[in-house]
């Protein structure tokens, strides 16, 4: 929905203009006032209110004494519900605890969802990165290690395509700025096997990244990353990044498509 460029006609904007606010409110990850929600909307209060006290009721969003609303419990469940349904983050954590390499390091797990990378398995460091990892957490895929991972596994056509409909955003002076050089760097991806944001995400941030594919190879259903701190690496230490978690990824992706235990091969 938010960011896209083209727009399917809405067949139903009640419940459009309820998950914009839910997007809103979770964007902001504070409380916020009714009269904000409906500026940012640019919808009428009493439709905003009438909306908010839908939400309220069904557990999505809680009004605070102070009056401003932030995300309910229920959000919560369907979150845990969605994360206990998938295996890939279990995996992700039991391979993680097999390393001894990079053990002190940030590590994320991420699937892409629209423009943005979404964290469904994180482990944060010791170290100040200027950001904490938490789950649910979103980022625009094109500036992040995980995102451009993913990114790399489209043809430069399906990118431009895909990014027609959405927009590029930039969090820091390093982000890049524009299509023509995502591809560049998509493409370098391509042939070394593992992504880098060196300060796209944040200033003091260097990551690397590879995809987790899918059985037949293809393409990505998500996408591990390790971080670290920008000052800490030397060229020595950002190639075993890049080895360590291209082959990490590899692992995470066979364990993806390895028998059930008590079935039986082919």
């Amino acid at each position: 929905m938010t960011g896209q460029k083209q727009r399917e006609r809405d067949l139903a904007p009640a419940l459009t203009r309820g998950l914009k606010i839910l997007d809103l409110i979770a964007r902001q990850g504070q409380a916020v006032a009714m009269s904000e929600i409906a500026e940012q909307l640019d919808l009428a209060k009493s439709s905003v209110h009438g909306l908010l006290a839908t939400l309220v009721a069904a557990g999505y969003v809680e009004r605070l004494p102070s009056g401003g609303y932030r995300l309910g419990l229920r959000i919560v469940q369907l979150a845990n519900a969605r994360l206990d349904s998938a295996a890939l983050p279990a995996e992700f954590y039991a391979l993680w605890e097999q390393h001894t390499t990079f053990r002190e390091e940030a590590s994320i797990l991420a699937v892409l969802d629209g423009a943005d990378v979404v964290y469904v398995a994180c482990r944060n460091s010791r170290h100040a990165l200027g950001v904490t990892f938490r789950l649910g957490m979103r980022l625009p895929a094109c500036c992040t290690a995980t995102g451009k991972a993913l990114l790399s596994t489209m043809s430069d056509d399906e990118v431009r395509a895909f990014y027609a409909r959405h927009d590029m955003s930039v969090l820091t002076r390093r982000s890049v700025p524009g299509i023509d050089e995502l591809l560049v760097q998509l493409a370098e991806i391509r042939t070394r096997g593992s992504s880098i944001d060196d300060g796209e995400t944040r200033d003091h941030m260097w990551s690397a990244g590879a995809p987790v594919r899918t059985s037949d190879g293809r393409r990505a259903e998500a996408a591990v990353a390790i971080s670290f701190l920008r000052s800490d690496m030397t060229a020595n230490k950002a190639e075993m990044a890049g080895d360590f978690i291209r082959r990490f990824a590899a692992k995470l992706s066979e364990s993806q498509v390895a028998p059930a235990a008590g079935s039986r091969g082919a």
